[in-house]
């Protein structure tokens, strides 16, 4: 068949294909919205593909119909069953459509013909290279002064965090590409943690999206994630009562085992802090009873015992390191070591917030917020503590440790 015959004689029949995934919210224990596509077309017992759908529309010159029909199935169908408010419905809004339709109202019109409220919908803007911001930004104003959602998602490719800056997003969707194997994976965790950061800076919800197995719900969860979304907890498929049943199940699943995992979790951390303040105590009641030219030999024993700190070292009041730091990086990596190095004795620390908060605040033990540590390059929190040595002499004992490890 003649391509333009194909695709016209689609657009006519209204022979569209629409699957949805579901979007969960753990806290709430359901289903938050749900997410719908467009797998292609059945034309006469054919089922085309949407790549070759897309194809066709484009050699007929007919492929903002096309969209403009795929959307209007999924509101139909998402209409069918989600008659009430408490569901969102995420469409993927392209950039070709904003550029041909800005002003128009056309989705508007579209779920106001379905008698859906606006705010319960969210345009998901897509396109990595969006080159007519102006115009993508009266788009989001204009639909979002009638009460809808907007998203964008981040992490598929290196470019599209500057989506956030232009669409000024009220949800943020963390792709596939970050969250897979999130729950092994420092670097996207720290990524995905990153975002979620930002996320609440600008009063956006996060979606971690891609979700396929039990530890990444819950890693993502612990993360700061709001809702979550993947072949988990449903793949996309036609949309039904018994679909929104079977996911729940599997939400309060989810629930109980997070539950669980953040009771683990408290037990686990209250063992560490009594260990770890037992640490501080010894090496502190230790070191108040010998000479200061006997810390490096003290702090090398105790040091030994925990390999979890990183770096043990010790300031008189004026923030001057009196000790050689104790730590376990020996054989760093030559590309590190000419930024990265522990600190000699005779160095100031009079300007690290170890010392300064601690010294000027009246305080007896202070714990810094994570940084990068220059003695390591890792990641880093430092705590310090006053103690008293010999002849009434005032020093600050300092311990980092990687946060990612200890929780204190």
């Amino acid at each position: 068949m003649n391509n333009k015959i194909d695709i016209k004689t689609i657009l006519d029949e209204l022979v569209i294909d629409v699957k949805f995934q579901p979007i969960v919210s753990v806290v709430r224990k359901s289903v938050i919205g749900l997410d719908g596509i467009s797998m292609g077309a059945d034309l006469s017992g054919n089922f085309l593909p949407l790549v070759e759908l897309f194809d066709c529309a484009e050699k007929s010159n007919c492929e903002i119909d096309l969209d403009r029909l795929i959307r209007e199935k999924i509101v139909e169908e998402f209409n069918k069953v989600c008659t009430d408010d408490e569901k969102l419905l995420f469409i993927s809004i392209n950039m070709a459509v904003i550029l041909e339709f800005v002003g128009s109202g056309i989705i508007l019109d579209l779920v106001n013909k379905f008698n859906i409220n606006p705010q319960n919908v969210v345009l998901e803007i897509y396109d990595n290279n969006i080159e007519d911001v102006e115009v993508l930004q009266q788009f989001i104003t204009s639909y979002r002064s009638k009460g809808f959602l907007v998203a964008v998602t981040i992490g598929s490719g290196f470019a599209n965090l500057d989506k956030i800056s232009n669409v000024e997003p009220d949800i943020i969707k963390i792709s596939e590409a970050i969250t897979k194997d999130i729950e092994m994976d420092f670097y996207k965790q720290e990524v995905f943690k990153s975002l979620v950061n930002l996320s609440k800076k600008i009063s956006a919800l996060v979606v971690a999206d891609g979700i396929t197995v039990e530890d990444q719900a819950i890693t993502s969860m612990e993360l700061g994630a709001d809702m979550l979304q993947g072949n988990y907890f449903g793949q996309y498929e036609n949309i039904n009562t018994n679909l929104l049943s079977s996911v729940e199940k599997k939400v309060h699943h989810i629930a109980s085992q997070y539950k669980k995992y953040q009771k683990e979790q408290i037990e686990f951390e209250k063992s560490n802090h009594k260990k770890y303040e037992k640490f501080l105590n010894d090496v502190i009641n230790k070191l108040s009873i010998i000479e200061e030219s006997d810390f490096n030999n003290k702090i090398n024993e105790f040091f030994t015992k925990y390999d979890a700190f990183e770096c043990v070292y010790i300031l008189d009041e004026s923030g001057i390191q009196v000790s050689d730091t104790a730590t376990h990086f020996r054989n760093m990596l030559s590309q590190k070591s000419l930024i990265f190095k522990p600190a000699k004795k005779g160095t100031d620390h009079s300007l690290k917030k170890y010392y300064y908060f601690l010294k000027n605040m009246g305080l007896n033990k202070y714990v810094t917020d994570p940084y990068i540590s220059l003695a390591s390059g890792n990641l880093c929190i430092t705590i310090s503590e006053k103690f008293q040595g010999i002849n009434n002499k005032n020093y600050i004992l300092c311990i980092d440790f990687n946060p990612n490890y200890i929780n204190l």
